[in-house]
């Protein structure tokens, strides 16, 4: 009786799962849902379950309720690591928080380091970031790994435009620099002859004081 009982309830986790996935994967998310909550209520260590659940819910507008349950799935993560932190990445980019989606693109590719999706989407986020130099680096690495991408000819586009603009704001840097230094060099050359015109009129009191010094007063 026990051992019937046990097989049923596999039985029953694995077609929950089966056709949570089988409604997932043709763009069911509304129905696939239940299925898949039974089927991480059974397998709360599959990976895999989180990563459905969090674009279901994504997909249903319920941008918390996706980015708590990935949440849930780094901790058991091994395979779809990179995925989870993309995807709660993606989320965050949406919601406008870029800082938070540089940092979980980041730990996407820390998990995956030949993740081409994560460096292009992590530039997206730098360039909302004005941080230029790193977008530039990010899009380059990207096309590096995917190299046929049908968004090369506009990701090269932009790189060179990013070259021009990050030459121009090192030679406004080194010129605003320059104008620096030679107010600087202004102000201590002034300083400099103060200090010498004090210089001397010091020494001319010096000077007359050793010239009474050397007349003698007779009463």
């Amino acid at each position: 009786m026990g051992f019937k009982l046990l097989f049923i309830s596999l039985l029953m986790a694995t077609s929950s799962l089966e056709e949570g996935e089988k409604l997932f994967l043709d763009n069911q998310p509304q129905q696939a849902l239940p299925a898949l909550e039974a089927a991480l209520y059974e397998e709360p260590q599959n990976e895999r379950i989180y990563l459905y659940l969090g674009i279901i819910y994504a997909q249903l507008g319920d941008a918390e309720r996706s980015l708590q349950i990935m949440r849930r799935g780094l901790n058991v993560a091994r395979e779809y690591l990179d995925r989870l932190y993309y995807n709660i990445a993606n989320l965050h980019f949406r919601q406008g928080e870029y800082r938070l989606a540089e940092e979980m693109y980041g730990k996407a590719l820390e998990a995956n380091r030949r993740f081409g999706e994560g460096y292009l989407n992590r530039a997206q986020a730098r360039m909302e970031l004005e941080a230029y130099a790193d977008a530039r680096t990010d899009y380059i690495q990207y096309l590096r790994l995917v190299p046929d991408s049908p968004q090369r000819p506009e990701i090269e586009k932009l790189i060179a435009l990013l070259e021009q603009a990050l030459a121009a704001a090192e030679l406004k840097r080194q010129q605003e620099l320059a104008q620096q230094q030679a107010l600087l060099n202004a102000v201590l050359d002034s300083l400099k002859n103060a200090s010498e015109d004090t210089r001397n009129l010091s020494a001319g009191s010096e000077e007359i004081e050793e010239e009474y010094e050397e007349i003698d007063i007779t009463e």
